[in-house]
């Protein structure tokens, strides 16, 4: 991963580098925004002359998205303005008035708030100014595309746009800015892969780097074994848990031991092969509750392991303390939808070793935790339970009520 990340810094590096192209159109989905974002933010690091504006708004139409940039461009500006003030610099000169000005057409927006940036470099004409237009969501292709592309139009021998560059992305799945921009000089178009192959191949680069310290390769056969894991390939899963066990366990890293070996179990556990799955989960238990400082959102998950084994066993007796457990790890770790999840299974539990009342309870508690969290399916989930259970032991008013409140939790809720 860090050498795919690296060859799309390299790359984004020599368009900012190069003097023939004012735009690099990167082609990217929302799934791949956040590593190209990371990577930008790197190259603002690594080229202090040059001023670097990124701006992720979301692009719903021309008119909100110029508003958006203008106004954190200013943001931004108020605050350097300040900072140099306080440390008896000359600071930046004001943003002009038509910029501000909500009037001004949003291409021309951009283009003024662009072209003022120059006026901030500290050598003047000695830098670039990066622009990075990188929506997050854009609800309208089209009409960024057009956008742009009025952003973008500049004339020769004098254009308007000199020191400036300009990254911006466009959607693979609409491409609409290939559409309008495609063939035209001065634009250059890359689409950096970060596919889950490219990505894995990544990290095997990563792992087998010598060059890199141990723990950062051991770092990239975490990931690996993860993935493997999440496409079914849980043989080679186990291989890579096993190796990092091999590595952290005499070493005394508890939290990795016990993260190795639940991975290890899990993996076991899809190829059916329970007795060692469970042997696994028992053994991460170890290293998971001891130390100074338990890596709680593991043990919680270690525990969670064992209790889908035993309930999946349809051993409810076993089953029950698990998740009892599972929902108080839940509350340390401060995750609400876990803990509801685990008190509705203790309550199933309960029911079927004939502890009605507890069970009521159990459901009790997980419906109105899950209102409190405003989370409607898995509160709907625990008075479905509850219905069923007055309905089973003849308490018709009750599931009146139950059958009314999942009514209300049907209806959509009014804005």
């Amino acid at each position: 991963m860090r050498r795919l990340l690296e060859a799309i810094s390299e790359r984004m590096q020599g368009f900012i580098d190069q003097r023939d192209n004012l735009a690099l159109v990167v082609q990217s989905p929302e799934s791949d925004c956040l590593p190209i974002l990371k990577t930008i933010e790197g190259l603002e690091a690594n080229n202090p002359s040059d001023l670097f504006w990124t701006f992720t708004d979301r692009f719903a139409d021309a008119v909100t998205y110029a508003e958006a940039v203008v106004n954190g461009f200013a943001t931004i500006h108020a605050a350097m303005q300040l900072a140099m003030e306080k440390e008896g610099m000359s600071p930046w000169p004001d943003i002009p008035a038509h910029i501000r000005a909500a009037r001004t057409m949003p291409s021309q927006r951009l283009r003024d708030v662009a072209a003022f940036s120059r006026e901030l470099l500290p050598i003047r004409n000695g830098g670039d100014n990066v622009w990075t237009l990188y929506p997050l969501e854009i609800l309208d292709p089209v009409g960024f595309a057009a956008l742009m592309r009025d952003v973008l139009h500049h004339e020769m021998p004098f254009p308007w746009c000199h020191h400036l560059r300009f990254m911006i992305r466009d959607d693979p799945f609409s491409p609409a800015l290939q559409s309008l921009l495609g063939g035209q000089p001065g634009i250059d178009w890359y689409q950096p892969d970060l596919g889950a192959d490219a990505v894995y191949r990544g990290l095997q680069e990563d792992a087998a780097d010598e060059s890199q310290p141990l723990e950062q390769r051991l770092s990239s056969v975490l990931v690996m074994a993860g993935t493997d894991a999440a496409v079914g390939r849980h043989a080679q899963a186990i291989e890579k848990y096993e190796l990092l066990l091999q590595y952290h366990a005499p070493r005394g890293n508890l939290a990795m031991s016990a993260v190795a070996l639940n991975g290890m179990g899990e993996s076991y556990a899809k190829l059916q092969d329970v007795g060692r799955a469970e042997e696994c989960y028992h053994a991460a238990l170890i290293p998971a509750s001891h130390g100074e400082h338990p890596p709680i959102a593991v043990l919680l998950n270690i525990v969670l392991n064992l209790a889908s084994l035993r309930f999946a066993q349809q051993r409810w007796q076993e089953a029950e303390p698990y998740y009892d457990a599972a929902q108080q790890l839940a509350t340390i770790a401060r995750d609400g939808p876990t803990k509801v999840r685990a008190l509705e299974y203790r309550g199933i539990c309960q029911r079927w070793q004939g502890m009605l009342d507890e069970a009521e309870r159990s459901w009790i508690d997980g419906s109105v935790i899950a209102a409190q969290l405003e989370d409607v399916d898995l509160c709907r989930s625990n008075v479905e339970r509850l219905r069923q259970h007055y309905a089973e032991t003849g308490r018709f008013r009750e599931e009146y009520e139950r059958r009314e409140q999942l009514v209300a939790l049907s209806t959509p809720r009014s804005t």
